[in-house]
């Protein structure tokens, strides 16, 4: 009976912290869909839950037919996700990337000439993993975004942060713009955060 108890009490939790925000659901093929969605968990999840009604039923709808989203948060702001391929950088290489053959599902931070994403992953009690937001970069017209950092709400300085984030752009564009690196300037990066290197690159580089 005990055990009943607490598998009903873990279920009416999970069912109260499930969140659907009023949204719409752009499709691959153009078509799209009005309704309420809940945030997927993990930037890797397969698929996206959505009603027509707030406490409608729930459909499940696989990232590969998913373009965008967007979603009315709680402060009535619009919040526009979308679906990519990932980047994450080689250990011990200097310009290498594993690049991903599955989309994730990233936030619009700011978009330019240039756009930059941020990823989130909820934390999980259970297994102790999650709760980890990283930040990413794509180039113009490219098929995949790429790694540029750990954490996001501004930029923050840590022993070797800004070394580190001029390593990895450098080898991002290295070939499309190569004095966008040269450009940064560590001042300006903790008054702007990382929509910085849109707005720098914006200016100098591109066509």
């Amino acid at each position: 009976m005990k055990t009943i108890t607490i598998a009903l009490l873990l279920l009416v939790n999970f069912t109260v912290s499930a969140k659907f925000y009023k949204g719409t659901i752009l499709l691959m093929d153009g078509n799209s869909k009005k309704g309420y969605i809940e945030l997927p968990d993990y930037p890797d999840d397969k698929k996206i839950k959505f009603r027509e009604e707030e406490k409608g039923k729930t459909e499940k709808i696989e990232i590969e037919i998913v373009k965008s989203f967007e979603i009315v948060n709680d402060k009535n702001n619009t919040v526009k996700y979308i679906t990519i391929y990932l980047a994450e950088p080689k250990p011990f290489t200097k310009n290498q990337h594993k690049l991903d053959d599955h989309k994730s599902w990233v936030k619009v931070v700011k978009e330019g000439k240039i756009n930059l994403y941020s990823a989130s992953a909820v934390y999980s009690p259970g297994s102790g993993t999650g709760g980890v937001t990283s930040t990413y970069i794509q180039k113009e017209n490219d098929k995949y975004a790429y790694f540029i950092a750990d954490g996001y709400g501004g930029f923050n300085i840590n022993m070797n942060g800004f070394s580190v984030l001029k390593n990895l752009l450098g080898s991002i564009f290295e070939k499309d713009c190569p004095k966008l690196v040269q450009l940064l300037n560590k001042d300006e990066m903790k008054k702007k955060g990382y929509e910085y290197i849109v707005e720098l690159y914006d200016k100098n580089c591109g066509k």
